[in-house]
């Protein structure tokens, strides 16, 4: 019999398990594992993201960077994180490079939507410490050109961030993701409006 309370405990050091996971930490079968896995869903104490896709803790922000890989948290979600927002974003974008069947999944009053990118297109993120964890974000620039790029951010939106952030932002670094995107255009058109 497996004691749930270490299990539990186990578990919460993973923002994202699979039934592997719980078979190498009680050291059982991939069986039993997922007998326990089923017993530990239906008790409410682990939650099933998607197939073969679970977690203990209860933040969409850690646990949508682990769902797939390779990925980076990018758009309003990233926007808020570099506190370059007060609005708190019902919405995560995980950019990624692979294919994904479900590109949209709720999760603890969040939507996680994976977008998928040309490789070219996938940088300028790094590595932060969130809690107890590691996760990969864009970084202040790139969060800002992927979402214009995605078009999930208004032009105005984006001109008032840049105004308001002006000396935290590397202006010539977003230029640069921004050209890097297709998005020449939209330099000229900041560049005007921020004069």
């Amino acid at each position: 019999m497996v004691n749930r309370i270490k299990l539990l405990q186990e578990l919460k050091k993973y923002p994202v398990f699979g039934v592997k996971t719980v078979a190498d930490v009680i050291s059982k079968s991939r069986e039993y594992a997922k007998l326990v896995v089923h017993r530990l869903k239906k008790a409410g104490l682990i939650f099933e993201l998607e197939r073969n896709r679970y977690t203990t803790h209860w933040d969409p922000l850690l646990v949508s960077s682990h769902i797939i890989w390779p990925c980076y948290i990018s758009g309003w979600a990233a926007i808020r994180y570099h506190n370059m927002t007060e609005q708190l974003p019902r919405i995560i974008t995980i950019i990624t490079t692979r294919a994904k069947k479900n590109r949209r999944m709720d999760f603890a009053n969040a939507t996680l939507e994976f977008v998928r990118i040309k490789k070219e297109f996938f940088f300028g993120f790094e590595k932060v410490r969130y809690g107890d964890f590691e996760l990969f974000m864009a970084d202040k620039e790139k969060a800002l050109a992927d979402a214009l790029y995605l078009k999930r951010i208004t032009f105005s939106e984006a001109v008032d961030i840049i105004k308001n952030q002006r000396k935290e932002l590397n202006i010539r670094k977003l230029y640069a993701y921004l050209k890097k995107l297709g998005l020449g255009r939209v330099v000229k058109e900041i560049k005007e409006d921020i004069r």
